[in-house]
């Protein structure tokens, strides 16, 4: 029978670096404890979890990674259950944990969880920023309610996703620059000159940079990165254009960039919301989503 203890004990180890003592202070317990727990837990699952040089354990195997993802959704689920009663006594305390990217925290989310903060203030609201697949891998495990981000290409069983607000793009370059008064934009003048572009493990690095390979394109990337701040500041510095997210354009803070209309360009994305099939939304979390489909869109500001 597998227990709570075994599954704590094999996620203290892997949450502390592979380190058996470490975890057993993390878990007020001894070294041998934690040791015994882990075996145990390999035996009553009949897999080998961690890769072993010696005593000490250096990697996860295969199987491991799959039963580290399981155990941290069965401990989340079991604090879900834990605080369900305090849960349906009070629909406007409890805690509110949302994964999603650093552009939309920054631009997209700002107001509606000043609202969300004002009208809910007993409930402890946290925003956890990563990459769309952590996103996607941190709602099927349960570590957060839900997430709000453009997909990743890959979507696990169990996962439900809807539309939140349309995501439009621009092009982005330094005034001066010939495609700043350009008439007319094309795929191919773009391509011409050098881009800082967004990492492919984003849904805006992948979808641009596959536009242009559709078309027979392979501009000069020069810089890679995952945060809309860096690429503006590159871009201001004359170091290549961008295609970027409407939103990320400020006004008062972007006075050195020109942003061009790309539309029929590049394909329009969405931030979508993405549950845990079957979750039990309490009131407060219910209220959260309908603030972030009030959005609908998110408008580029006007041009500096």
């Amino acid at each position: 029978m597998i227990s709570l203890a075994q599954l704590r004990a094999v996620l203290a180890v892997v949450d502390n670096s592979l380190s058996v003592s470490r975890a057993a202070a993390a878990i007020h317990t001894t070294q041998p404890a934690v040791s015994k727990l882990v075996r145990t837990l390999e035996v009553d699952v009949g897999v080998e979890m961690f890769v072993r040089r010696g005593n000490r354990l250096v990697a996860l195997t295969d199987a491991g990674q799959e039963a580290v993802s399981l155990a941290r959704r069965a401990l989340n689920d079991v604090h879900a259950i834990s605080t369900l009663s305090r849960s349906y006594r009070s629909e406007r305390s409890g805690s509110l944990r949302v994964g999603t990217t650093l552009i939309h925290a920054r631009y997209a989310l700002l107001p509606i969880v000043q609202r969300f903060n004002a009208e809910y203030p007993e409930v402890d609201f946290e925003l956890v920023q990563g990459a769309p697949a952590e996103i996607i891998r941190w709602v099927s495990e349960g570590a957060v309610d839900f997430g709000i981000s453009t997909l990743p290409r890959s979507i696990p069983d169990g996962i439900e996703a809807f539309e939140a607000y349309a995501i439009s793009r621009c092009l982005v370059v330094p005034k001066g620059h010939p495609l700043a008064s350009a008439r007319r934009l094309t795929l191919e003048r773009i391509a011409e000159y050098p881009l800082i572009a967004y990492d492919e493990s984003y849904n805006s690095g992948w979808v641009v940079q596959e536009e242009f390979r559709r078309h027979g394109l392979a501009p000069r990337i020069v810089v890679r990165a995952t945060d809309a701040n860096v690429i503006k500041a590159y871009v201001a510095a004359g170091l290549g254009i961008a295609v970027l997210q409407e939103m990320a354009i400020e006004r008062e803070t972007d006075s050195a960039l020109v942003t061009r209309n790309t539309k029929g360009l590049f394909p329009d994305s969405s931030a979508q919301i993405s549950i845990r099939s079957g979750k039990y939304l309490r009131a407060y979390m219910q209220a959260f989503i309908d603030m972030v489909l009030a959005a609908k869109t998110i408008r580029l500001p006007k041009s500096p």
